[in-house]
């Protein structure tokens, strides 16, 4: 990295021409890193600030959905429904070990219901408040309808087009493969196609490697500092991180180009925080999901995900996921921090008797809920009557302070971080006077290179990378799931037995852990419990395997050994507050 020089353990970056200085990302979730990714491939420096740690925030909170929203065209956002339709396709192609084809389905039980309702949405009345009377349940035209134009604004699509079927009963239905919705409600299944993205943190990360390996091909510094505080003194500002071993903290000092505000929902608290004078811009609403390996519910599924009204219309999913299901998301209005958003016992029950509306047989409990967790949308502050009705696209708003042009990045989901980092960087661009040279729109997601056409041939790709490094198959497809096809970065070949030992609980290998721990910027136990080997959804995950992690931390020099028994607490009283999660 150039500086101007260090003293007393602040390095100082020089105040010469724009161009030459970095830009100031805040926030490393889905779009910071989208923004770092972007900036880096065209030889812009950059520096990475999170309070917490990469995809902490609403990334890691979502549905795991890449989707053109479809219900998003009741409200006429038509631009946005086909920018997202196109980046959804993109990502199939460019981020296949991330991003997958997923068959959904709409249970329908009347022919016109719905269509005042609609019309009401689709001209705008709705925003306002206008409505005549209780909105009734979408019936077929009106599904059918929407799931048309859906089909046309996706253009070339390699997914397949919607069809509806006429439920079958009696022996008859055992033989239908659509999802086993309960025939005395529903009269026909709308199925439709769009994607799933796993693990969403897993692709922040390979974003991230992707944009440092850029940067070092260009020659551009690339700095990454998580669990940092951020102070401004002028045009210069300083970002404090304490020792993860309990010596000095570590101070920095940057006079940044720009700094793009990527803290999502923590937008506004984040500009209050630099005393930049803006008035409020974002109204997050809460979004509560639950996951459940409640067997009946996966094996009514079919494999296909629902998407279906609640008692109040609102629209849910319930979403294969993993070895289990994802039911949710509510949408309620949010004015505390975001870091207090959790799971509260009325959304459970109103998401549970929303699966046992659609199921006749199910009977899923509160007790058949292994995992839940809640985040906050980083939504524009808007007036409209009902939540559903924010805009969902995206925007930058920007500052000037003390002649530092900040971008505050407003709106915006999984799907369309790309473009939104395209938008960004093109403004960053622009007035740091470069010119770009390079894009992202076919860029491929390191992982996703040479990837296998079908389930066969990745199957046949996971054991002849199981025999090249000398894993079993299940541990093979463990390192899969996460990375995709990058085995030769974490494991090299083998003609002896090498030490290929799994973390406690788990088939992850402990040579993937130790690569993950040294590369991939986690910090604490939370970080890679959480965010680098996803064990919030695993059934494995005890103390046992906290502490193993926990060794791991101290042998890499990121935790130090009298901390271990607190770590491992704090990390399972995390678990149980945020995620309802037990940890014995």
């Amino acid at each position: 990295m150039t500086s101007s020089g260090q003293d007393d353990g602040v390095l100082q970056t020089g105040s010469g021409a724009d161009s030459s200085r970095p830009v100031l990302i805040l926030g490393a979730g889905i779009n910071g890193c989208a923004v770092a990714r972007e900036l880096a491939l065209n030889g812009v420096p950059v520096w990475l600030v999170d309070s917490g740690d990469i995809a902490r925030g609403a990334t890691s909170r979502s549905s795991r959905l890449i989707h053109g929203g479809l219900r998003y065209l009741e409200y006429r956002d038509v631009a946005l429904v086909r920018e997202s339709l196109r980046e959804r396709e993109r990502l199939l192609q460019l981020a296949p070990q991330f991003v997958t084809p997923l068959r959904l389905a709409i249970p329908v039980s009347s022919w016109l219901g719905g269509l005042v309702t609609a019309a009401c949405r689709f001209t705008g009345l709705a925003r306002v408040g206008v409505s005549f009377g209780k909105p009734g349940r979408r019936g077929l035209i009106a599904v059918r309808s929407g799931l048309t134009l859906y089909d046309w604004l996706a253009g070339r699509s390699s997914l397949r087009k919607h069809r509806v079927s006429v439920l079958k009963s009696g022996a008859e239905a055992e033989s239908q493969s659509t999802p086993q919705v309960d025939r005395r409600t529903f009269r026909w299944v709308c199925e439709y196609s769009d994607a799933q993205m796993l693990y969403p943190e897993r692709f922040v990360l390979a974003l991230l490697a992707d944009a440092k390996q850029a940067a070092n091909e260009a020659g551009s510094s690339f700095e990454i500092r998580t669990w940092s505080r951020v102070s401004r003194n002028g045009n210069r500002f300083q970002i404090a991180r304490d020792s993860e071993t309990g010596g000095e903290s570590e101070v920095l000092s940057v006079e940044p180009a720009l700094v793009v505000n990527a803290t999502g929902a923590w937008g506004d608290l984040t500009l209050e925080s630099l005393d930049v004078k803006e008035p409020r811009l974002f109204a997050g609403t809460k979004g509560s999901h639950l996951y459940s390996r409640h067997a009946g519910l996966r094996e009514a599924l079919c494999g296909a995900g629902i998407y279906a009204e609640a008692a109040d219309g609102r629209l849910v999913f319930i979403l294969p996921c993993g070895e289990g299901t994802l039911i949710g998301t509510t949408d309620l209005p949010f004015e505390q921090s975001p870091e207090e958003a959790v799971v509260d016992e009325e959304e459970v029950a109103y998401l549970v008797a929303m699966v046992n509306s659609v199921f006749e047989s199910v009977e899923l409990t509160a007790a058949d809920v292994e995992m839940r967790h809640a985040g906050v949308r980083p939504l524009p502050r808007v007036d409209a009557a009902r939540t559903a009705a924010i805009p969902r696209g995206h925007s930058i708003h920007i500052s000037m302070q003390d002649a530092v042009e900040v971008l505050t990045l407003i709106g915006g989901k999984l799907t369309t971080c790309r473009t939104l980092a395209e938008e960004v960087a093109d403004r960053v661009l622009e007035a740091t006077g470069r010119t770009r040279v390079a894009g992202t729109a076919s860029r491929v997601v390191p992982g996703g290179e040479d990837w296998p056409g079908s389930a066969e041939l990745i199957d046949t790709r996971i054991r002849d990378l199981g025999d090249r490094y000398g894993l079993s198959v299940a541990q093979t497809n463990a390192v899969w799931t996460l990375i995709g096809n990058r085995f030769e970065d974490v494991f090299s070949p083998t003609d002896s037995e090498p030490d290929r030992r799994s973390l406690s609980g788990t088939e992850i290998p402990l040579e993937f852990v130790r690569w993950s721990i040294r590369n991939e910027e986690g910090r604490t136990l939370e970080d890679v419990v959480e965010r680098r080997l996803m064990l919030t959804f695993s059934a494995g995950l005890t103390r046992s395997t906290l502490r193993e992690l926990a060794e791991e931390l101290v042998d890499a020099g990121r935790l130090a050994a009298d901390e271990v028994e607190s770590a491992i607490d704090g990390a399972s009283i995390r678990m149980r507050h945020y995620y309802g999660k037990l940890v014995n």
